[in-house]
């Protein structure tokens, strides 16, 4: 998360760019039993009845599905390629404006807020609304939305063509613990000079939230679950504009399994910027914008070529498993796994602490006792029939 003072011009320089509010949807949903609200950007040729790709945008943290429009300039992109896009809006407190529960002990982790659960409620209620090509869901996200989009990687990449974190990384428990279900087209977008999220890793600007590893090792980390088999030759992208201070290098790993390729724009000198977008008020704090690239064209030119790998098609133990949820979150004594797990035999539970530390393991039950455990934050991870997935609860 960035400073507020710096967060709060972001907001007050974006929000009147916003483009095209002919097309712009706001609504909520209900869930959690909040009200999450969130925009839906139509292209200029959308038609009733014509399935569209998705794109589901997330703000980075203090930011709002407004003023995120405007640093990114996705919605003008989306008009000349045609496809929707999707603004939710997080709900955690981050002056003045809100964050995602990522993992990492943001504001939103620390009330409990399930934000993998409220990402696939609203796909399911856009489902519903609009003709969507279902093959063609893709997710992106900047600084806090990175992470967020990380841990949707993580956890429930099933529904997902291709996903992509813009200024983010890993956080140092999620990259041991991450193990996805299926291979995961990715890209990155970073900045080697980045002031808020550092490139070669370690404490972030807010002290509440875990460390994360150097962008380089997330990088290939992905290469190697999709068992990426070519490195391509690093293409140096040319500098057309040497007043940004800049330059910016593409990497690319293919033949992966499921052909779900790794592509990284390493940023030279970049700051935590979305490259392609300059707001002057911004440059003093948050470093150099790379212009060298748009970095919303480069999006969907990554997205577009994807549909959702019929090989990996989710089975029944993982949909069992993106499911499940806890109750009641957060918990005081006893915490409760709400899903299908027969037998229980087959169940086994291994409970960490915030920094990855093995609190406890346990098999054949669906009602944990907390009771020792101290106020705070801690990961469940479930295992059933070779599937794993981790959520996060909060103990009062």
């Amino acid at each position: 998360m960035l400073h507020r003072s710096v967060l709060l011009l972001m907001g007050l320089v974006i929000i009147f760019a916003l483009p095209n509010a002919k097309a712009q949807i706001t609504d909520s949903i209900l869930h959690q039993g909040y009200q999450r609200k969130f925009m839906v950007h139509l292209p200029d040729n959308y038609q009733p009845g014509v399935a569209l790709p998705l794109v589901i945008s997330l703000h980075g943290g203090s930011g709002n599905m407004v003023n995120a429009q405007g640093f990114s300039r996705l919605n003008p992109v989306a008009d000349k390629n045609g496809f929707i896009v999707a603004w939710p809006q997080g709900i955690g407190s981050a002056p003045p404006g809100f964050s995602w529960a990522d993992g990492r002990n943001t504001s939103a982790d620390q009330m409990g807020i399930d934000d993998v659960g409220f990402i696939h409620a609203l796909i399911d209620t856009l489902k519903v609304r609009f003709q969507l090509d279902t093959q063609r869901i893709y997710a992106c996200g900047f600084s806090n939305g990175g992470f967020m989009v990380q841990r949707l990687a993580c956890e429930t990449p099933e529904r997902f063509a291709a996903m992509a974190s813009l200024g983010s990384s890993m956080d140092t428990v999620r990259f041991q613990t991450c193990l996805p279900s299926k291979p995961v087209p990715m890209a990155f977008f970073n900045g080697t000079s980045d002031p808020a999220m550092p490139y070669e890793g370690g404490v972030m600007q807010n002290p509440q939230v875990l460390p994360v590893v150097p962008v380089d090792s997330v990088v290939q980390r992905w290469v190697k679950h999709n068992s990426c088999q070519q490195a391509e030759p690093v293409v140096m992208i040319p500098d057309s504009l040497a007043a940004d201070e800049s330059t910016a290098e593409f990497y690319r790993y293919t033949q992966c399994d499921c052909a779900a390729d790794v592509w990284f724009y390493k940023l030279i000198n970049g700051g935590h910027t979305w490259p392609g977008v300059y707001v002057a008020s911004q440059a003093a704090v948050l470093g150099n914008t790379n212009l060298d690239i748009d970095g919303s064209t480069e999006l969907w030119r990554f997205f577009s070529p994807f549909k959702r790998c019929a090989a990996n098609e989710v089975g029944i133990e993982s949909q069992t498993l993106a499911a499940f949820s806890l109750y009641p979150n957060p918990a005081e004594n006893t915490l409760h796994i709400d899903g299908l797990f027969e037998p229980l035999t087959e169940l086994k539970i291994i409970l960490y602490s915030s920094t990855g530390q093995i609190l406890a393991t346990l098999a054949g039950s669906k009602t944990i006792d907390i009771e020792f455990l101290e106020t705070g934050l801690y990961h469940l991870q479930i295992d059933y029939r070779g599937n794993r997935i981790q959520k996060r609860f909060a103990k009062h």
